[in-house]
């Protein structure tokens, strides 16, 4: 079975560093052995040091419906991403809970985020 294609690596610069990220693919999200009313967007990191990480945007069931009749999710997700990395260095070994608190995405950051974008 073939691999999908992977989309390019995007730079981003920010005050926490300089990142490359890959948008990786949607998954069930899964926490604590549980799955969620939502997925995860994964996405590769690779900080100025040449780590890489994966940070999944969690994005909830309401949100993605949401998002779904104006904007592509994964869009959503990728700004989500990028304000996150805004005040966020990744680390190794990272607890989903620290990473939830600050890139995952419910209905109100959806509809905050829709805004945004919107102006």
């Amino acid at each position: 079975m073939a691999s999908p294609p992977q989309s390019a690596w995007t730079r981003l610069f920010t005050a926490m560093g300089h990142f490359e990220y890959q948008f990786q693919g949607r998954t069930p999200a899964v926490r604590g052995g549980e799955y969620l009313e939502a997925h995860d967007f994964q996405f590769l990191i690779l900080d100025e040091e040449g780590w890489l990480y994966r940070i999944p945007v969690r994005m909830d069931a309401a949100a993605e419906t949401f998002l779904k009749e104006t904007l592509d999710p994964r869009r959503a997700a990728e700004a989500q991403l990028r304000a996150g990395l805004e005040t966020y260095r990744p680390r190794k070994d990272a607890p989903y809970s620290e990473l939830d608190s600050l890139f995952s995405m419910d209905f109100a950051r959806a509809r905050d985020l829709l805004a945004q974008l919107s102006s």
